[in-house]
């Protein structure tokens, strides 16, 4: 049988997503010479992520030696921790110079992909109604893509100015004005201190408490003769040591039922220091977490804290009950006025219909959110689930880790052998076996027993990590290096190859 995409009838992949995990993927598909693929971007620029967030003090929460593709370290980075739009400026400079730019389609959002049997191709509508052919489909699109808006009655008439920490209107300047920050999460950590600097009063709305330790962040070199990074080995050390302290941290996160006590004495430590940053003892004890260390993403800051010993700050820690035109009343009746209201709510991550943000049917018509939804959010090797065949995820369920770039090139690699197998064989379709994806699934859920995530401590978080059935379905329950070594080990075993006039045979 012909193959239709090979005859130029259709695209070879298509990407649907261009931040990050979307350029990693082309850059990957020119690596092996493949040419025929197309990303598909909702927007009018790439980036995602670090597109899309723009607020005051924006900035990676992890070494900028290890937040970057391990073949792509020499970047002028200013700071140990890289600022938000350096992270974009990095991202547009990845996909000019490995060739990707060409192939990226703005302002095609997709919003359903349907896999025919027949053909063993992807046809993925977009919304202006143009239709797509392709052999494989990569969901790019991200977990944080979508802004969580919170429903408080009367927010529809509040007088003052609302916006999202993701989508930040620069027009509004917040200089001597009474600011509202609703949320404490890793957005606001980064955001409170600069709007402190500047706003008549800044009122911090908390429903729960996060984890903060310092951060050593100092200015980098950016390059010279006199700079030590201009030196390849020394770059791989810097991001060596830093993976390095990244796999210890998850290592006690992961394995938190023989851990606990290593990871109660880090609690320890960083809640005397918490504790040590804020003057007032009162608001001290209402800043320092109840839960244990790692059921939400920890933060790092040297200035949030010490941002509630200012004059015009205020904590507070009583329940919303609705917004008025002139400000919030919590449950006590008290009213305070603001504004700006800033949502620093975070984003719709495990949500249905979030990641991927397109509907996508496999085998038998049946949609993957609505699979999801009755059989709990899972996927083998977190890219792939059986009955959708061709179709990967960059980071689906179970994927996640710190380093969002570690994570995606383990990724990568583990589709593109899939990918790599599937031309190799002359097949035009590859799909994880029932059997290995359920074995793989019971490991995983089994692991996931022994994670911070399932213990007593963390039933007060609230964290985006915990989906609607329960599960820590964010997270993997290993650290990032065992994803590498297994899949290094396990290969395509656990896939079925075939052509369509008979099917999926055996690998």
């Amino acid at each position: 049988m012909a193959d239709p995409t090979a005859a130029g009838e259709g695209l070879e992949v298509l990407i649907v997503g261009a931040g990050i995990s979307g350029i990693g993927a082309g850059i990957e598909l020119l690596r092996r010479g493949i040419t025929r693929f197309t990303l598909l971007e909702a927007a009018d620029d790439l980036g995602g992520t670090w597109r899309d967030n723009t607020y005051p003090g924006v900035a990676v929460d992890i070494p900028s030696a290890s937040y970057c593709f391990s073949f792509e370290t020499d970047f002028p980075w200013s700071n140990s921790f890289a600022r938000g739009a350096e992270i974009q400026a990095y991202v547009e400079h990845c996909a000019r110079k490995y060739g990707v730019t060409p192939h990226i389609r703005y302002g095609a959002r997709a919003v359903q992909a349907r896999f025919d049997e027949a053909t063993d191709t992807w046809a993925t509508e977009l919304s202006d109604g143009t239709v797509l052919t392709s052999r494989y489909l990569l969901a790019a699109t991200g977990p944080f893509g979508t802004p969580k808006q919170p429903v408080f009655p009367g927010i529809e008439r509040f007088a003052g100015r609302v916006m999202h920490s993701g989508r930040w209107d620069h027009a509004c300047s917040l200089t001597g004005k009474r600011v509202a920050v609703i949320g404490t999460g890793a957005s606001a950590v980064q955001i409170v201190p600069e709007v402190a600097a500047s706003a008549a009063h800044l009122t911090v709305f908390q429903r729960t408490p996060v984890w903060v330790a310092p951060r050593r962040d100092v200015p980098l070199e950016r390059g010279g003769h006199r700079s030590l990074r201009r030196h390849r080995v020394v770059r791989r050390a810097m991001r060596a040591l830093s993976e390095t302290q990244l796999e210890l941290v998850t290592f006690a996160i992961v394995n938190y039922r023989t851990m606990g006590p290593v990871v109660r004495l880090v609690e320890r430590i960083v809640r005397r220091w918490m504790r040590g940053q804020v003057r007032d003892a009162g608001t001290a004890a209402r800043l320092l977490p109840g839960y244990g260390l790692g059921c939400k993403r920890p933060t790092a800051s040297n200035g949030y804290l010490a941002a509630f010993n200012r004059d015009n700050v205020s904590l507070v820690t009583r329940p919303i009950t609705r917004i008025e035109p002139e400000g919030i009343v919590t449950d006590d009746g008290v009213a305070h006025g603001a504004d700006v209201l800033v949502l620093a709510t975070g984003f719709e991550t495990t949500e249905k219909g979030n990641a991927p943000t397109f509907e996508v049917i496999g085998r038998g018509g049946v949609e993957l959110g609505d699979w999801w939804d009755r059989h709990r959010l899972q996927a083998y090797a977190g890219v792939a689930v059986p009955g959708f065949p061709n179709f990967f995820l960059t980071a689906g369920p179970y994927a996640g880790g710190f380093n969002w770039f570690a994570m995606l090139e383990a990724n990568l690699a583990h589709v593109m052998r899939c990918i790599d197998g599937a031309r190799a064989r002359g097949a035009t379709r590859v799909e994880v076996q029932a059997e290995a994806h359920e074995r793989y699934m019971h490991h995983i859920w089994r692991r996931a027993e022994g994670t911070v995530f399932k213990s007593a401590g963390c039933a007060t978080s609230n964290s985006y990590y915990i989906d609607r059935h329960g599960d820590a379905s964010l997270p993997q329950p290993h650290t990032p290096w065992w994803r590498v070594v297994r899949g290094l080990r396990r290969g395509t075993r656990d896939y079925r190859f075939g052509r369509p006039s008979h099917g999926t045979g055996a690998a």
